[in-house]
């Protein structure tokens, strides 16, 4: 989690959406490090993605540290198709392991243009396959060759900036919106 923080380089009162969140257990642990974050928590499945989870996740970190989160979380329901979230809003966009988890990666990649910033940066986390059509073991989806992913993302008006290796086939990509 920590490589995952210092690549995501947050600032004090950026606007964070985070695709494919459920409860946001990793971005209510970001916002615990970084003064009023403001985190749109998206996901399709309500029952992992709502305000009782997010609430759960802040009392636990609350009473970890021992101190208030000052940031702020908004759960989002969207479809397979589009985040539902409003466009030009975000500074900051998150995928963490749920891009091979995408029905419709090409629309999803498009509405992710809309919602962020210019200049915003997406981020997506994720583990490599290291061999054509390789699935993941969690969810049975098929993994994506770095290559094939970095040409897919690219062609909806992001050039990559960096790639940061994680380790056990996990690497972070960095995106900026053209």
């Amino acid at each position: 989690m920590e490589k995952s923080f210092k690549t995501f380089a947050f600032k004090p009162n950026e606007v964070v959406a985070s695709i494919g969140a459920s409860g946001g257990v990793w971005e209510i642990y970001f916002a615990s490090q970084v003064e009023n974050l403001t985190f749109y928590l998206q996901d399709i499945d309500e029952n992992l993605c709502n305000q009782e989870e997010i609430e759960a996740g802040i009392t636990f970190y609350e009473k970890f540290l021992k101190r208030a989160i000052s940031g702020k979380f908004f759960s989002v329901i969207g479809t397979e198709y589009q985040t539902k979230l409003p466009y030009h809003t975000f500074d900051k966009v998150l995928i963490l392991n749920s891009f091979h988890e995408f029905s419709f990666p090409d629309a999803m990649l498009q509405d992710i243009a809309n919602i962020l910033k210019p200049q915003g940066i997406l981020f997506i986390e994720e583990q490599l396959a290291s061999y054509e059509g390789e699935i993941h073991e969690g969810c049975l989806k098929a993994l994506y060759r770095e290559p094939v992913l970095i040409d897919f993302v690219i062609q909806f008006g992001f050039t990559l900036l960096k790639i940061v290796d994680k380790g056990n086939a996990v690497k972070i990509f960095s995106f900026q919106k053209k």
